[in-house]
């Protein structure tokens, strides 16, 4: 009887470490945290932004301007509650401007900017949201 129960201690000790170095082996068990997905930087020679509703309250978003290469330049452009695509675009070409430079050119149309190299010579660029408050605006980001 002894050995019985001593086989089956043991059968049952072997039992739960296999299922341990199976459970830990399988995709989303025995990780400490979740892999998050990194975005790949898309440079590109133009880009053209798009702004359409209006704002249902205050708010802001930023923005990144970086050159291929540089290091990138962060702005950020307040919304108050009412405002159109059109002066937020006003707006976007304003800041997009300042962090751009004299390198690239920025033209504002309506609820539209476009934003290319001011010649060849200039390194590509991308231009990436990177916060977003605001409700009833949506901001697309788009190649020209």
């Amino acid at each position: 009887m002894q050995g019985v129960k001593h086989a089956l201690r043991t059968l049952s000790i072997a039992t739960a470490v296999v299922t341990c170095l199976v459970v830990g082996t399988l995709p989303g068990y025995g990780q400490d945290e979740p892999s998050t997905a990194k975005i790949p930087t898309v440079y590109r020679d133009a880009y053209q932004i798009t702004v359409n509703g209006k704002a249902d309250a205050d708010g802001t978003f930023s923005m990144v301007f970086k050159p291929h290469g540089g290091d990138g330049t962060e702005f950020t452009v307040n919304v108050v509650k009412g405002m159109g695509a059109k002066p937020i675009a006003r707006d976007v070409a304003k800041e997009m401007t300042l962090a751009a430079g004299s390198a690239y050119k920025v033209k504002h149309d309506g609820n539209k900017v476009v934003v290319k190299r001011a010649n060849k010579k200039q390194a590509a660029f991308a231009i990436e949201m990177t916060n977003q408050k605001i409700t009833g605006v949506s901001i697309m980001i788009g190649k020209k």
